[in-house]
């Protein structure tokens, strides 16, 4: 519980303290919200998730190279795109997604004998399978701290060393995620329900920008404690 406190602690400060390091993901989810909610296409939703898994890479390496490294914060956004390690840690951001989608296509195909065919008593065991690969994804997730120091890391690399913590990992993700999911589902329900429905994408945005930022902390506070305890494996 105290590195997720220290973790909302930093969010709150990067968040006041670098406003330019994120101004573009900003206007760039306000311009794809509204061409969504314009459009309603499933496959520009799609595209736009792509997109923001780039477009944010700028705020990650920031939050992971200063709580990593103790590198000063920059308060500029352009500047981490010019920078070698910002290749390989997209490259590692679509690994680590293309990984995940593969890990619960082929839970869902062995799963599926035992699944039940009524779409309404297969909601919980959805639900269940989600829980368990956000276990699966809080344990090769620190490949991306480790490319944001232009070290390549494997998925098998980021599984061993949460070998032993990976169920401290896994709550205390849960506690940052529960929250953001919970108010981006309540934020929804009332965008449907109201004729103003644009109103509720500032929020939105503010919720999704925060959790990234939050979320990166929350992951860059564990990889430095790897590291501290665990230098051999890391020299």
């Amino acid at each position: 519980m105290k590195i997720v406190i220290k973790s909302v602690l930093y969010g709150l400060y990067f968040a006041s303290a670098s406003v330019k390091n994120y101004l573009p993901v900003v206007i760039y989810l306000l311009i794809s919200q509204l061409l969504i909610m314009k459009m309603q296409n499933l496959l520009l939703v799609f595209i736009f998730f792509l997109g923001y898994l780039v477009i944010s890479s700028p705020i990650a390496l920031n939050i992971f190279r200063n709580i990593i490294l103790e590198e000063d914060l920059v308060n500029d956004y352009v500047y981490f795109l010019g920078q070698s390690y910002i290749v390989l840690f997209i490259k590692k951001i679509f690994y680590l997604l293309v990984s995940i989608i593969g890990i619960y296509v082929v839970h869902i195909i062995l799963l599926s004998p035992l699944l039940p065919s009524d779409i309404s008593q297969m909601t919980i065991y959805l639900y269940v399978l989600f829980m368990y690969m956000l276990y699966i994804y809080t344990r090769i997730m620190f490949i991306l701290p480790a490319a944001s120091q232009g070290i390549s890391k494997g998925l098998k690399d980021s599984y061993t060393i949460t070998k032993g913590r990976s169920i401290k990992i896994y709550f205390s993700y849960v506690i940052i995620i529960a929250p953001y999911l919970l108010i981006n589902t309540t934020i929804a329900k009332y965008a449907e329900l109201n004729e103003y429905s644009w109103l509720f994408i500032i929020p939105a945005i503010i919720m999704q920008v925060f959790f990234t930022i939050l979320s990166s902390s929350l992951i860059g506070y564990i990889y430095k404690d790897f590291l501290l305890t665990n230098k051999d494996m890391y020299d």
